[in-house]
């Protein structure tokens, strides 16, 4: 039999004219492409490196070899992210802090961490470098700008506790989410997350000074995971829950192991932010992961999370670890 090479150019295209019109009338044989599952999971705030681990798990298709199509939505801050996954009406899966999850929790809301990322908090006070404010007591006599709603609020209040001083000899005044009123010198003290607006001062050459919470007694845990309780007793929705979890611990790791590649690929999913505050930003995120394995919680975590809080007062009812976490 004639190879195709040696036949007349007008029989090898008609022949595969014929072969053409053949597969497209027999039935399909090939394998079904298989339907991710959606899930719309909600973050506590912007589209920064904090929550890195998240979209690099969409990004690495983390979440895609899972059979799942997460779609993220944001919202103003972790308590209001707590209330929404409470009520597991749009949301029951979303990023929250530890202090938020506690409090919530003992208002009744229906959540637990079923991951803990930062294992202290990361907030900062921070002030312009020339003002010299270096420690709590600096505080007595300058104006702070404190966001309503915000997390940071409570833990200024656990770092006013810690520290025994007096909350009447410090000017607060309520500001916007930025640092626009410490740069127009409105105010002489902000509170945020380090990697956030602080890390994006100092990309810009900017001299400030910072406040670590976490180096002056505030003990709690921050960047969490927090599922429903109803969806959690679901076993189709706790495994889609328990896919999530181990999804963003791949894109954490990245972050935590190479803060540099993570840098890269999250430039390129949000080309609007400076690639020297992603840079900064990432470097602090990576920093803030080193320690235990991603995502660990333990009961002693917790413990200390809880007791802060409770000696804050700010727990409408005493809580345990078995209450705010799914401990394995």
């Amino acid at each position: 039999m004639p190879s195709l090479l040696s036949l007349p150019r007008r029989l090898v295209l008609a022949a595969a004219a014929i072969g053409l019109a053949a597969s497209a009338s027999a039935p399909a044989s090939a394998q079904p492409v298989e339907t991710l599952q959606q899930v719309n999971l909600l973050l506590d705030w912007k589209a920064l490196p904090t929550f890195a681990g998240f979209f690099l798990a969409r990004e690495m298709g983390a979440f895609e070899r899972r059979g799942l199509d997460v779609r993220f939505a944001e919202t103003q801050g972790a308590m209001s992210s707590a209330a929404a996954i409470g009520d597991g009406k749009q949301y029951w899966i979303g990023s929250s802090s530890g202090i938020a999850t506690a409090i919530g929790r003992s208002k009744g809301l229906p959540i637990k961490s079923l991951a803990v990322y930062y294992q202290k908090t990361p907030t900062v006070i921070y002030t312009r470098g020339e003002d010299r404010i270096a420690h709590p007591r600096d505080l007595y006599g300058k104006k702070l700008g404190l966001v309503p709603g915000s997390i940071t609020n409570e833990e200024f209040r656990a770092l006013l506790a810690a520290n025994k001083l007096d909350r009447s000899k410090i000017n607060e005044t309520t500001v916007d989410w930025n640092a626009y009123d410490l740069v127009e010198k409105k105010v002489d003290a902000l509170v945020d997350y380090d990697e956030m607006a602080p890390a994006e001062l100092l990309a810009e050459g900017r001299r400030i000074m910072m406040i670590r919470l976490s180096d002056f007694g505030v003990r709690a845990y921050s960047l969490n995971l927090i599922v429903n309780d109803a969806a959690w007793a679901d076993p189709e929705r706790r495994e889609i829950a328990l896919k999530i979890e181990e999804a963003v611990q791949e894109g954490y790791n990245m972050v935590k192991e190479r803060p540099a590649d993570a840098a890269l690929h999250f430039a390129r999913i949000f080309p609007r932010l400076a690639p020297r505050y992603i840079d900064r930003s990432m470097a602090t995120v990576s920093q803030q992961l080193s320690g235990p394995p991603t995502g660990q919680q333990t009961r002693a975590g917790w413990e200390a999370t809880i007791k802060t809080l409770d000696q804050l007062g700010l727990l409408d009812k005493p809580i345990t670890p078995d209450d705010v976490a799914i401990l394995n």
